[in-house]
């Protein structure tokens, strides 16, 4: 979406920052359990080190390995690129280790999401119409990972945020159709969780919020996707909701 929002061509030096971007997931998700393994042990003794299924140590090697991955590989794009992946890289270290539970754990992790778009973004031409996606992409994330207390402003938050991205929208021509396409399909798909929330705002439909917002960043993402870089664009990114649908109900996700 980044690449797309920014006019980056899919090119052999690009190509790889969406390795790069992977591999910053998969190390934060690494750092997270290795940084919050002391708490797991009593909490979440599900998780793989406190059945014993890596250590400690071992998750963060892999995340650091993972981590430094994803600057090698930004070096191939550009110092644009490279600067965006150290800045993300310093957000997910961030959140993880520090900003996480605390009032600033919100905007860190919107900034996470922020900066993983940038990777793609920053290989282009950022101007100020290319950045609106990124930060409603930004917007998007800070409401999902609002307190539970939170749930009918969230719910507030969601339809302006919808409202402003099917504003964008309207003005990009045929991709925008089609990315408002994909817009109301994230509608859809928040609707019912967010209408179980409000109604009873017990900590398990909260979950299921959370849950169901993290996979529509997918839509979202093709939403964008799609008005600056045609249907064709928008429909792949948004194909990526299937896997990651059925790979989320193996692995937590939220």
């Amino acid at each position: 979406m980044g690449m797309a929002v920014a006019g980056a061509a899919l090119t052999p030096s690009t190509a790889p920052l969406l390795l790069a971007s992977a591999f910053a997931y998969a190390g934060g998700m690494a750092l997270n359990d290795a940084w919050d393994a002391p708490v797991d042990f009593h909490e979440r003794p599900e998780r793989p080190i406190p059945r014993g299924r890596i250590t400690r140590g071992g998750a963060f090697g892999i995340a650091g390995g993972c981590l430094v991955v994803c600057l090698l590989l930004a070096t191939r794009a550009g110092r644009g690129p490279f600067a965006a992946a150290a800045l993300l890289v310093v957000a997910i270290v961030l959140y993880d280790g520090f900003a996480k539970g605390s009032v600033m754990g919100p905007p860190v992790m919107a900034a996470c999401r922020l900066l993983n778009a940038g990777l793609g973004a920053a290989a282009g031409a950022l101007t100020a119409i290319a950045a609106l996606p990124l930060g409603l992409l930004f917007g998007y994330v800070l409401t999902l990972t609002a307190p539970v207390a939170l749930v009918r402003g969230a719910a507030g938050a969601f339809a302006a945020l919808l409202l402003a991205s099917a504003a964008l929208l309207v003005t990009r021509g045929s991709g925008g159709a089609a990315g408002l396409v994909f817009l109301a399909a994230l509608a859809f798909w928040l609707g019912g969780p967010l209408r179980a929330a409000l109604a009873d705002p017990a900590p398990r439909r909260i979950i299921a919020v959370i849950k169901a917002a993290v996979l529509g960043i997918i839509l979202l993402d093709a939403a964008f996707a799609a008005a600056a870089g045609g249907p064709a664009t928008g429909l792949l990114v948004a194909a990526l909701f299937v896997p990651a649908f059925f790979l989320g109900r193996r692995f937590a996700s939220a």
